[in-house]
């Protein structure tokens, strides 16, 4: 176990951080719009959690596109955050005078963001290309009283990675193959990573990118909660994180941990794509690292439980600070990097809220290393049936206080119950 009282400070001091995002006193930045000129390039700092170089030079060729169709000279810089600091740092980086003028934002954090005051609003930008054509309940999260302050490039659900010579290796049918005969519950997925575990010496299971017991701790649990019956917290703010049902699940997913001991635990690195983990949870994004490996490897929807299968999907948006000194051409470049044309170029990383791309044949053709069928089971199906994480304008406190407590549950005689009722004690100190 690490040192809780070192991570305590760690955290506490990341909450008094944070802190300034949700009260909006963000002084930094100046909400002049600069005037393009034609013999003077405009900086534009898009802040993401990429730094996949191909995802990168797509998205900077969205800019070059519109520099062009604006008539003006930009000089665009991609900030490459990681994943588990990036509400931290991006919080940070708005006080001062060197904010990105567009960034990235999580579903869970878009309350936050938007009360704050941080994100320009974009109705009038999206006019020139057809606002009507996203999903609405896709639009649901970036919007505050009507109006838009994001607008979501990714409606992308989590879904099952497994890797096909394992399974073989273990004389076990494929997920996929389990899916065709109804029988791909959490049962049977405990019980292939116990038996790939068991009889090939490889990690049954890997958590989502390897942080199930910090920066994903929701990512991992909240698929298995959500398919028990259960929930960590309502829309209307109802705290179900200790219920029995969500009790029920938590202790399947430790028991898999210490008592099959078939999951990667908590500090060791191996990884799912250097073949060291027999199944893993990702997105469409993340199937671009499987190009090399050097095993056969499939997809396959979540697995169901007593409530039928709830898989989460990780909403993201894109927004421009309120704050920028290129603000006016910052809500215009966004608009036109969630154009219907650019996403159609963007879909089979990160699957759209435009219906007209969503619904269309050419999107289930748009990952080239995976299959019209397994793109309509994994990531087709589970757009309809899926759910983003809970969210709340307090998240990023939230997010960090209870990190705490649940690092109590990673350890072989945790009590579930016990712990599960201190993370609902955080939740509602903010949760009403």
């Amino acid at each position: 176990m690490k040192n809780l009282a070192s991570k305590g400070k760690r955290a506490a001091l990341v909450v008094l951080m944070v802190a300034f995002l949700v009260s909006g006193l963000f002084a930094g930045g100046s909400t002049e719009t600069a005037s393009s000129s034609a013999n003077k390039a405009v900086d534009i700092k898009i802040a993401t959690w990429t730094s996949n170089p191909d995802q990168l030079a797509l998205l900077g060729s969205f800019v070059d596109e519109f520099a062009e169709k604006e008539g003006v000279d930009i000089n665009v810089t991609f900030e490459s955050i990681e994943f588990g600091e990036y509400n931290t740092k991006l919080s940070l980086e708005l006080q001062g005078s060197g904010a990105p003028d567009v960034f990235w934002v999580l579903e869970t954090s878009a309350p936050a963001f938007i009360q704050s005051g941080l994100l320009a609003p974009l109705d009038e930008a999206m006019a020139e290309y057809d606002p009507s054509d996203f999903s609405e309940p896709a639009m649901e999260l970036w919007k505050s009283n009507g109006v838009t302050y994001a607008i979501p490039f990714s409606t992308s659900p989590f879904f099952v990675i497994y890797n096909s010579d394992l399974f073989k290796q273990a004389g076990l049918k494929t997920p996929m193959e389990l899916v065709a005969e109804g029988a791909w519950t959490w049962d049977a997925f405990r019980q292939a990573s116990k038996t790939i575990k068991d009889k090939t010496g490889v990690w049954g299971y890997q958590t989502v990118d390897g942080g199930g017991y910090d920066v994903r701790i929701l990512h991992n649990l909240c698929p298995i909660i959500r398919s028990y019956g259960a929930d960590v917290w309502t829309d209307d703010g109802e705290i179900l994180v200790n219920s029995p049902k969500a009790v029920e699940a938590v202790q399947f997913f430790h028991d898999m941990l210490y008592v099959d001991k078939s999951v990667v635990p908590p500090g060791d690195q191996s990884d799912f794509f250097n073949g060291a983990a027999g199944m893993t949870v990702g997105q469409i994004s993340r199937v671009s690292k499987l190009a090399e490996v050097g095993f056969e490897w499939g997809i396959a929807p979540m697995p169901a439980g007593p409530d039928g299968d709830v898989p989460v999907i990780g909403q993201a948006g894109i927004g421009a600070f309120s704050k920028g000194k290129n603000v006016e051409l910052a809500k215009k470049l966004v608009a036109y990097m969630t154009n219907e044309e650019c996403v159609k170029r963007i879909a089979g990383i990160w699957p759209p809220a435009r219906k007209s791309v969503l619904e269309s044949e050419d999107f289930l053709k748009s990952a080239p290393l995976v299959s019209e069928e397994q793109m309509a089971a994994a990531v087709g199906n589970s757009i309809r049936t899926g759910r983003v994480l809970p969210s709340h304008v307090q998240y990023p406190q939230i997010e960090v206080e209870s990190r705490i407590v649940w690092d109590r549950l990673w350890n072989p005689d945790a009590d579930v119950q016990a712990v599960l009722d201190d993370v609902a004690a955080v939740y509602a100190k903010y949760i009403k």
